[in-house]
């Protein structure tokens, strides 16, 4: 069937379709990544993040209002690197259905296009050769007249879409050592192919108990009364290159000025303001100056009947100023993070990346005024940058970690009297003085620049870079210790199934091959993947 307007139904079943078909090829788009340790899982990844999107019903309000809605369930369930750009893809897409009940062949072009913007917009380093090419260039043909249906102009988009996906190799030189296209760019191919089956096929809607909906909190149980500030004002504004920080601080004291219950969150990238206030106008004119809006919205709550939910009435007593938010898997690190000083653990690592809602729930439970998050993988940066952008009533950071030894030392340089600026300095340079030293199994061949991986052989990383293919462990160790230079404090981190007493050989090995003033300790990890990790400060 041809379609020529894309209105709530459609787009919905377009999504699900989407989400179907990444799911049906989440295995051989895990099977497309380039590194032979046990990655980010892409499509698992990919998968997991639109599948949100069967959980959100199609709006009566029409395309904007679900677009809206299914954008923000995808932003909280987006994993890993390719999710989250996945979701930032989505919420752009949203952005350009705005205002609109249903959608031709030239505003679906407009929403590609404004989606990829969005995505590229919040990586810090776009690497062409990626999705996010894919994503820019795929609408890169005269666009079709208006009358033309919407299955011919995303057939265009398909087919531009392959081309250049067949094209990264030569963009993105890994990609071509390992003779394979980029997963995360043949991720958003299927997501096309999915909405074209959608307006190919009579996909039936599953019936609404099949699913479990997600509602927005209920505030009815509060009167009109209670809510001294009406206009719950919220806005993400992509940051100008030239706004300074005490222009921040200006922004933080006007807003306190003229309501509650705010949240100023700020990055290199992004300003994130909620305030609850009765002159929304005047936040919106303050924020104009300081770049482009992506997300405004403005809700009477008297009108809604809604009302506030105080931090007292959730937090509890033991709220504190300032705490930290950890991701580590392993027994023995998750011990040793609540042993220094972490509000929270999560559970999550290599090949098991937290959703936005896991640190959301985090952030919730800690009961704590300020929150910062490391990720500890690169894997999980971006998740836990989207879940400091959507965090309400708490003014969360992100510390870059990307890896388990840097986050380490940035939790040992934490200092729970200080308020999270300072101890974002602090942690940041500690985390950046750490060597990361590790020690796996490889799950496939692989060439990787002038190294030859075969499938079990060992495998030694530094600063998460192969440098070393070994049949044993210790030889990679030895290998491995030569990267540790003249560092001093040396700590073996051993994984999962390492007996202690061949840690304490592997502490050993480490011990002949490096400066004898370094002191090298031995702890119990429990990590999976990793048969060892290490710390070189």
């Amino acid at each position: 069937m041809n379609i020529s307007m894309i209105n709530a139904e459609v787009y919905r079943r377009m999504l699900c379709a989407a989400a179907d078909a990444l799911h049906a090829k989440k295995e051989e788009i895990n099977r497309l990544n380039v590194f032979p340790v046990p990655d980010g899982d892409t499509g698992s990844n990919m998968s997991m993040t639109l599948d949100a999107v069967h959980s959100v019903a199609a709006q009566t309000d029409g395309l904007s209002a679900y677009a809206e809605a299914s954008a923000k369930a995808i932003m909280r369930s987006a994993r890993g690197n390719s999710g989250v750009i996945l979701s930032l893809f989505f919420r752009g897409v949203a952005e350009a259905f705005a205002g609109h009940d249903r959608a031709d062949a030239d505003l679906l072009i407009k929403a590609f296009e404004t989606g990829a913007e969005s995505a590229r917009k919040a990586v810090m380093k776009p690497v062409e050769g990626t999705i996010l090419t894919v994503m820019r260039d795929c609408t890169g043909f005269v666009a079709p007249n208006a009358e033309d249906s919407i299955n011919a102009t995303l057939e265009h988009i398909s087919q531009k879409a392959r081309e250049i996906l067949k094209k990264t190799p030569e963009m993105l030189p890994a990609l071509k050592r390992a003779k394979v296209v980029d997963s995360g760019a043949y991720g958003f191919t299927i997501v096309i192919s999915g909405m074209i089956r959608a307006l190919k096929e009579d996909v039936q809607e599953e019936t609404p108990e099949t699913f479990e909906t997600v509602n927005d909190a209920d505030f009815s149980a509060f009167s009109e009364e209670e809510i001294t500030f009406a206009f719950c004002t919220e806005c993400l504004i992509n940051r100008a290159a030239e706004v300074t920080d005490s222009q921040i601080d200006e922004l933080r004291v006007f807003l306190a000025g003229i309501g509650d219950s705010l949240v100023l969150v700020s990055d290199e990238e992004i300003i994130k303001v909620h305030v609850h206030t009765n002159e929304p106008l005047s936040v919106l004119n303050r924020t104009v100056p300081l770049g482009v809006p992506q997300f405004i919205k403005v809700e009477n709550m008297k009108r809604q009947h809604s009302a506030i939910v105080t931090d007292a009435e959730q937090k509890g007593p033991e709220s504190e100023n300032c705490g930290v938010i950890s991701v580590a898997n392993g027994d023995g690190l998750h011990d040793l993070f609540m042993e220094l000083g972490a509000r929270y653990v999560i559970s999550g690592g290599q090949s098991m990346n937290p959703s936005a809602n896991d640190f959301l729930k985090a952030i919730k439970e800690s009961h704590c005024k300020q929150v910062i998050l490391l990720p500890n993988n690169s894997n999980i940066v971006l998740t836990a940058q989207q879940a400091a952008a959507l965090a309400e009533g708490v003014q969360v950071k992100v510390v870059k970690t990307v890896t388990i030894p840097q986050g380490i030392s940035a939790m040992i340089a934490f200092n729970a009297s200080a308020d999270s600026e300072s101890n974002i300095a602090e942690m940041t340079e500690a985390a950046a003085a750490v060597k990361t030293l590790a020690v796996t199994r490889a799950v496939k061949n692989a060439d990787i620049g002038n190294i030859h991986v075969k499938r079990k052989q060992y495998i030694g990383l530094a600063d998460n870079d192969l440098r070393y293919a070994k049949d044993s462990a210790e030889e990679c160790l030895s290998a491995l210790a030569k990267e540790i230079e003249d560092r001093e404090i040396i700590t073996l981190y051993y994984g999962k199934g390492v007996k202690p007493s061949d840690a304490e050989i592997a502490a050993e090995i480490i011990r002949q091959n490096i400066s004898p003033d370094a002191e090298v300790s031995v702890v119990p990890g429990n990590q999976p993947i990793y048969s060892y990790l290490i710390s070189a400060e």
